[in-house]
């Protein structure tokens, strides 16, 4: 009898190993499942696979989870790469304007100044980078200036010049000359202060001039 009782004790604490590894499963913690041996003289310990999501499924529900994924989308659905000739026509079409004056870039485009200089001369003519209709000719924020819409969202604005050529609702075409350069309202001495703007956003003048 006396024999009989670290059998016992050994099979009790194996018992109580193997119900503290099994306990986590039912909370939903995916912890290792073990299986246990126990002998006389020690307690073996055997590691399986981890707890499947169907095994912490609820009761009744077989339904395992499907992994995210992307929607597939069938290649004929993708637009082909555009051909090269494709690309030099585009350019084309955007590359519109000619340059509005001679002289020298005193200024660049940057994000506290929406537009080019081009400095020379007082009097040096200024002419239309496009066909278009003037919405505007006359003073104000930019001194002497003249401002033209060229009917496809672009608009072209023409800054700190000593005389205007035309005036507002007149139609002009590409190349004519609208005015003469000068240095009124804030300027240092005598340029044209050039923008191009796409549907009142400022644009870089130097990526569309030809």
């Amino acid at each position: 009898m006396a024999r009989g009782i670290p059998r016992l004790a050994a099979h009790g604490w194996a018992l109580a190993l193997a119900l503290f590894v099994l306990a986590p499963g039912p909370l939903g913690f995916r912890q290792p499942i073990a299986e246990v041996h126990a002998t006389s003289g020690s307690v073996t310990v055997i590691s399986r696979s981890s707890v499947s999501e169907a095994a912490l499924a609820p009761a009744g529900d077989t339904r395992v989870q499907a992994q995210r994924a992307l929607p597939a989308v069938p290649t004929d659905d993708l637009a082909p790469p555009a051909a090269l000739s494709e690309l030099s026509a585009t350019r084309e079409h955007l590359v519109r304007f000619v340059w509005p004056t001679h002289g020298t870039i005193t200024q660049t485009y940057h994000e506290y100044h929406p537009g080019i200089d081009i400095a020379n001369d007082v009097g040096t003519p200024e002419v239309a980078a496009d066909g278009g209709q003037v919405v505007f000719a006359g003073w104000g924020s930019y001194g002497i200036y003249v401002e033209i819409d060229h009917g496809n969202g672009f608009d072209t604005i023409y800054g700190h010049m000593s005389a205007v050529m035309v005036k507002t609702g007149q139609v002009v075409t590409q190349g004519q000359e609208i005015g003469l350069m000068g240095a009124t309202g804030r300027a240092s001495g005598p340029h044209l202060h050039f923008e191009i703007r796409f549907q009142g956003a400022p644009q870089n003048p130097i990526d569309l001039l030809s």
